[in-house]
């Protein structure tokens, strides 16, 4: 196995597997780092159980589950929420979710825009996340242990909820890159959702306003997909390398973690980035 030693300070933590076996990696230890908006694949992963069990489908609307009355956000679809094609605008009173007395309320005031294109809103994760739970009578954070941690044997993590206690399906957790790397894994192997989800959250259903394009809740590539956050946290799936690299970043000026993916980690795997 390679010992990592990135050149960019901001480069936190590294894991790399291949064919379900770490090949490469930084020095590792018990930190549990901010996954940020990577949470929201989680969900993703959640609504795919229940989509497979019948619970939900991606034409269920919010109004059908939360009860949100006469409001617009009601007859928005799950698979407009997965793809961020909701109409709600882009902020959403996120800095004050801690204080916000009633999140789901703020986001069923939100006005929506003329044109359902892509908008990056944290309030279509947190509606998800809150529609995965009134279907089932089961918390969100029940739901991703007993489907995504537990399988995979992870056991240290830590969520963030709101003033109601239901956990924020848009940011929030925490993990160690070594749990983030099992999660790609349990991905990449099918443990944790379906090949047919699998397809279909990792197809393209949203282009973003850079033009990169957006599956449900997961960014796509060439050759495989990967869940982000914010401040360069990342998980690439490469099913056709059977590889996974995990990384952990603060980078709040300028993100290039996916450059340094693509430059430094994925020749290891024996892939050119030209």
């Amino acid at each position: 196995m390679k010992l990592l030693k990135p050149d960019n300070p901001e480069i936190l933590s590294v894991v790399i597997m291949k064919d379900n076996k770490i090949i490469a990696q930084t020095q590792q230890t018990e930190l549990l780092y901010s996954q940020h908006s990577i949470m929201k694949s989680l969900v993703a992963l959640v609504i795919g159980k229940l989509l497979e069990n019948q619970k939900l489908t991606l034409e269920t609307t919010v109004g059908q589950v939360l009860h949100t009355g006469n409001v617009p956000i009601s007859d928005i679809s799950l698979g407009k929420l997965l793809s961020m094609q909701s109409g709600m605008q882009e902020k959403l009173l996120f800095a004050d979710r801690n204080t916000c007395a009633d999140y789901l309320k703020a986001c069923c005031e939100m006005p929506l825009e003329n044109k359902q294109e892509f908008l990056y809103s944290n309030a279509c994760a947190y509606l998800a996340g809150r529609m995965a739970e009134e279907q089932t009578g089961i918390s969100l954070q029940d739901q991703m242990i007993n489907n995504i941690f537990k399988p995979l044997h992870i056991i240290n993590y830590d969520f963030e909820y709101d003033t109601e206690g239901h956990v924020f399906g848009a940011s929030g957790l925490k993990l160690k890159t070594e749990d983030l790397a099992k999660i790609g894994q349990g991905i990449l192997e099918h443990k944790i959702c379906s090949l047919q989800w699998q397809k279909n959250f990792s197809s393209t259903h949203a282009i973003s306003n850079e033009g990169k394009p957006y599956g449900y809740f997961f960014w796509i590539l060439e050759n495989g997909f990967y869940m982000s956050g914010k401040w360069g946290q990342r998980c690439f799936i490469f099913p056709e390398y059977h590889a996974v690299i995990a990384i952990n970043s603060n980078m709040q000026k300028q993100d290039s973690v996916n450059y340094y993916m693509t430059c430094e980690l994925l020749p290891l795997l024996g892939v050119s980035h030209e």
